[in-house]
């Protein structure tokens, strides 16, 4: 069990609740645990239903899973480090191949836009793909990229 998943089930069990509003939720994470500043628990809060550990419906909140399984220490204080090493995994891999054409190519981050937008057009790709070309071009592997940006482009 993560630190994600651990926060979710500390926050269902500990209100002794199988379902709670949003606001409770951001409430409970925010000012009556104090883990997370208000916005920092919406972000939580996002990232959980993303990760499909809370179920939203309607007005209500409930969790994927059943908390009573979970065994919370008493002392439990998710880091701060959760909010922004799970958004690590969430950015796009556009903007990974972004950056790192643009590092590997010493190129402006607009300059490299602008290449994968005339490869775009002149190809007629996706943006992701026009990307990876780009890749491709600028000496980087792109295998390393080709899976997510296949998951990207098949989503849409």
């Amino acid at each position: 069990m993560d630190d994600l998943e651990t926060c979710v089930a500390a926050v269902f069990k500990r209100k002794g609740k199988n379902v709670v509003t949003e606001t409770e939720f951001v409430f409970a994470v925010s000012l009556d645990y104090r883990w997370f500043t208000p916005k920092e628990a919406q972000e939580l809060l996002d990232l959980a239903i993303k990760k499909g550990l809370i179920i939203r419906s309607e007005d209500f909140l409930k969790p994927a899973f059943d908390p009573k399984d979970q065994d919370i220490p008493m002392s439990f204080r998710p880091s701060k480090g959760i909010l922004s090493s799970e958004m690590e995994e969430e950015i796009s891999v556009f903007s990974k191949l972004l950056r790192d054409i643009s590092n590997s190519s010493g190129m402006k981050k607009r300059d490299v836009v602008a290449r994968i937008n005339k490869i775009q057009e002149k190809v007629g790709v996706d943006v992701e793909v026009a990307a990876l070309l780009m890749a491709r071009d600028s000496g980087l592997d792109p295998n390393q990229y080709f899976e997510e940006v296949w998951k990207e482009v098949c989503e849409k």
